[in-house]
């Protein structure tokens, strides 16, 4: 019980720094001696000093018989750092306490090299919420590309809107403001060019400060953003627009660029965009590591069927519009049993008055599951 009451501190300390870290782990840790927090530390960007180090040199001397609870692995070389297995060496701690195994082979072997000198080591304590807090790391260092999570939200049958095109709002207060709060951990928030028209968002982070607010995407393949939107008018600059490489040619293309927004030209053919390929240019051209997309419906079938979702947010009102003449939660075709998009079912919860439901993709599971 104990070792969960410090990672749970050490999470803490982890949240503090999620979102600003990529392409490298959030990651917090906390040293114990004689059962009282002496130090704490997390990691606060790239080419910052890791969570180890921070919470050891604030913890001094009394880093000495104290155990060290970490939520990642501590790593075992030489990057923009020295290698954090052997401050924890060098600092007389006793026992560390590891929440997640480091599935980056380059950074690995940091509980071996402990246990070799000497040092207890402890593994997965809080995993699944250690696991969850680096989801994004993970989906970069063994995918090689952006992790991206879509988030919904609907009525108990399936509604993401009702016959008006209403989506305002089927989720409560409680689940809105989790929704600013996932924003704040992602570089990017990504929307189909439905909802610009529908409901002329900002897609910022406003529940909580943030140093700095995420990027706006939007999927348009024929470029019908218009050039009065608030997007346009209120975050050109920080605004990607993915649209198909012909549009590139048309008036409204430089009309938009002279504004200040960036296009970023993909392939695609019969209305449909290559999402992967708009996911590799968001990060080789504008380091996006981590999206948040909140829909709509097509956008989200077409993630779906290019195999591209790695968590799934799903958030249910506990209400329901009835009959046939509403917006569906996935705006794809219809499949068979065999052919269904399969997930890991996470968590089940509630926010407020809502249901959530947290579900990763098979890979991330089998993952899991090595870790």
């Amino acid at each position: 019980m104990n070792d969960c009451y410090f990672m749970e501190l050490a999470l803490a300390e982890a949240y503090k720094g999620k979102g600003k870290t990529l392409p490298n782990p959030a990651v917090g840790a906390v040293v114990v001696r004689e059962g009282r927090v002496v130090a704490t530390g997390y990691h606060e960007a790239p080419g910052r000093p890791h969570a180890e180090a921070v919470a050891l040199e604030r913890a001094g001397d009394k880093a000495k018989g104290a155990t060290l609870y970490v939520t990642l692995e501590p790593c075992n070389h030489y990057g923009r750092t020295p290698p954090c297995t052997e401050k924890i060496i060098a600092s007389g701690v006793k026992r560390v306490v590891v929440g997640l195994r480091d599935p980056n082979p380059v950074a690995s072997g940091g509980i071996e090299r402990l246990r070799g000198a000497g040092i207890e080591v402890t593994v997965g304590v809080l995993k699944e919420r250690c696991f969850e807090l680096v989801e994004d790391f993970l989906t970069l260092v063994t995918c090689g590309r952006s992790f991206l999570h879509l988030k919904l939200a609907s009525t108990l049958d399936g509604a993401t809107a009702d016959r008006d095109g209403r989506s305002k709002w089927i989720t409560g207060g409680e689940a809105r403001r989790l929704v600013h709060r996932l924003r704040s951990y992602h570089n990017a928030v990504m929307v189909g060019i439905g909802t610009v028209l529908a409901d002329d968002p900002l897609l910022t982070v406003r529940e909580f400060p943030v140093e700095k607010q995420p990027i706006a995407v939007v999927v348009d393949p024929s470029l019908k953003l218009p050039v009065n939107c608030r997007l346009v008018k209120e975050r050109a600059a920080e605004l990607v627009v993915v649209t198909a490489q012909e549009s590139l040619l048309s008036y409204k293309a430089s009309l938009l660029q002279d504004l200040g927004v960036r296009l970023l030209p993909v392939f695609g053919g019969e209305g449909r965009l290559d999402l992967e390929e708009a996911l590799n240019g968001l990060k080789e051209e504008f380091s996006v590591y981590s999206l948040l997309c909140e829909g709509g419906a097509r956008l989200a079938g077409s993630l779906l069927v290019q195999g591209l979702v790695d968590r799934l947010s799903l958030f249910y009102a506990p209400k329901a519009l009835g009959g046939r003449d509403f917006v569906p939660i996935f705006g794809c075709e219809s499949r068979s049993l065999e052919e269904a998009f399969n997930f890991w079912l996470f968590e089940c919860g509630k926010v407020g008055s809502d249901a959530l439901l947290k579900l990763y993709s098979r890979e991330l599971e089998m993952l899991y599951r090595r870790l």
